[in-house]
């Protein structure tokens, strides 16, 4: 890795040293939201790895980062700690079933979520002086859910749901069962590294290199991304709630992220001096960072903009698959069942609470006709999908057009020619390691479109096979 600067790809196989299983795009998420990422929110079944994947997060950065709150924070004490957690660059949540007797630090994050700092004023002395100390927002801080907790629903917290990217974790056995075989390797030490040691420290200090704090809103630097109407172009989020209004941003910032972890000292960043912006070096997203962004970053941006979980998008699946099979619904009990054949560890009241939470949004109906009541897929259903497709060549032609318009004529094209051709176009694939082209069509996405070609035939027939329009209503087991 001499001279060469790390990829998205050498992290992810860092986070496999610390014992991380799985979830390659979860802990890209946490670590990316680090360079300015603001307010993660963990979620998945207790003891499910949400800390890990943190923990896995945190082995690849360079030095303390983190601040973890106590769970017996005191709004005091918290305020005491003013220094420690103004020189962190993320702040790590308790549970969330800790805020309904810590209403401060919800307090702090909705400020935090807003870009707001939090100021707490005490009396000093005998006097009657005051002093004030302020907390400031970190490039990140993140919270943790246990979705199976009943006493507690995310939903009962929308002002920090709606400031939140929701990042959930895999639950199912068959990660489960690869977690034990890396710990057994581990503990028998069978396992091989993946990572020398000196190549990570190599990579934690290119990390220490980026000038994250340049790039902020208070930063001498800035960010302009000529990519982004080129993506707006291709439609890539779902537009069906209004909370999706905020998810096209959070989508602009996860790109910001990728182009900051291109900025180290030997990377591949182009910064460029604008005029209408006093000549400032000033960050410029590519095609690649949009590309690499939406590997990572654009199934859990789509079930955000859809208002779903992984595992609600699981539980749909089974009631999409007992449609496809001419069937009439399935009871909570039956869903359940099956959610556990297809190895996700998940209680009945977490199921209830999953499908009525679809049943408000709209993607699933119940039949309340008999015993026990029948839970069905609703015509809106086939608008989830978690897979955007999108045309990279057009998206390269758009911001080439964009780059023209919006940058002084020789800057814009050092860009085409550095990023919208030939070699700055190829990328490492981050999960796989893979040299390729971005421009070029995947195969795996081509699998994922026929699927739901056939299932929007599926959804395109009412039950006695007559047809539905785009907007029509399914008739039998599917009405009211």
């Amino acid at each position: 890795m001499e001279n060469e600067a790390p990829t998205l790809f050498d992290v992810k196989q860092l986070t496999r040293d610390y014992g991380l299983v799985g979830e390659e795009d979860t802990v890209l998420v946490v670590f990316l939201s680090y360079l300015k990422g603001g307010f993660v929110a963990m979620t998945g079944l207790s003891r499910s790895g949400k800390d890990h994947v943190v923990d896995a997060a945190n082995f690849a950065m360079p030095g303390d980062e983190v601040y973890p709150i106590p769970t017996s924070t005191s709004k005091t004490y918290l305020f005491e700690q003013e220094y420690e957690m103004n020189q962190a660059r993320v702040h790590r949540y308790p549970d969330i079933t800790t805020l309904d007797d810590k209403p401060h630090l919800e307090d702090m994050m909705k400020r935090h979520g807003e870009g707001e700092a939090m100021t707490h004023s005490r009396t000093v002395g005998g006097g009657g002086s005051t002093e004030s100390m302020t907390i400031y927002p970190p490039d990140c801080f993140i919270m943790f859910v246990a979705t199976d907790n009943e006493k507690v629903d995310l939903n009962d917290y929308a002002e920090l749901r709606n400031r939140a990217l929701i990042v959930s974790v895999d639950a199912s056995a068959e990660l489960t069962e690869r977690v034990n075989e890396m710990q057994a390797k581990m503990e028998a030490g069978m396992y091989e590294r993946k990572v020398k040691r000196d190549e990570a420290a190599a990579i934690r200090d290119y990390i220490a290199s980026i000038p994250v704090e340049k790039y902020g809103e208070d930063g001498d630097w800035g960010t302009q991304n000529p990519v982004a109407i080129a993506i707006n172009n291709q439609n890539p989020l779902p537009s069906h709630f209004t909370e999706a209004r905020q998810d096209f941003p959070r989508l602009m910032d996860f790109m910001r992220s990728v182009a900051m972890f291109h900025a180290g000292t030997n990377g591949t960043a182009m910064e460029a001096p604008l005029p209408d912006k006093d000549e400032t070096l000033t960050l410029l997203i590519t095609p690649k960072d949009a590309w690499m962004a939406m590997r990572i970053f654009g199934e859990k941006m789509v079930l955000s903009a859809l208002n779903l979980r992984d595992e609600d998008f699981e539980i749909l699946e089974v009631l999409r698959e007992d449609l496809r099979n001419d069937g009439g619904g399935l009871s909570k009990a039956e869903v359940q069942m099956e959610m556990r054949d297809r190895g996700f560890n998940i209680t009945n009241s977490d199921v209830a609470r999953a499908l009525d939470n679809m049943l408000t949004k709209g993607y699933v109906r119940k039949d309340q006709g008999g015993s026990p009541v029948l839970w069905s897929a609703a015509p809106f259903a086939k608008e989830a999908t978690r897979n955007v497709e999108m045309n990279w060549k057009q998206i390269v032609e758009d911001t080439k057009e964009t780059a023209r318009a919006s940058l002084p004529d020789g800057i814009a094209e050092e860009y085409i020619e550095n990023h919208c051709q030939g070699e700055g176009l190829i990328a490492t694939h981050p999960f796989t390691g893979e040299t390729i082209n971005i421009t070029e069509s995947n195969e795996l996405e081509e699998k994922v479109e026929e699927r739901e070609e056939e299932e929007a035939d599926v959804f395109s027939e009412g039950l006695y096979g007559e047809s539905n329009d785009e907007g029509g209503e399914m008739q039998g087991t599917l009405g009211d």
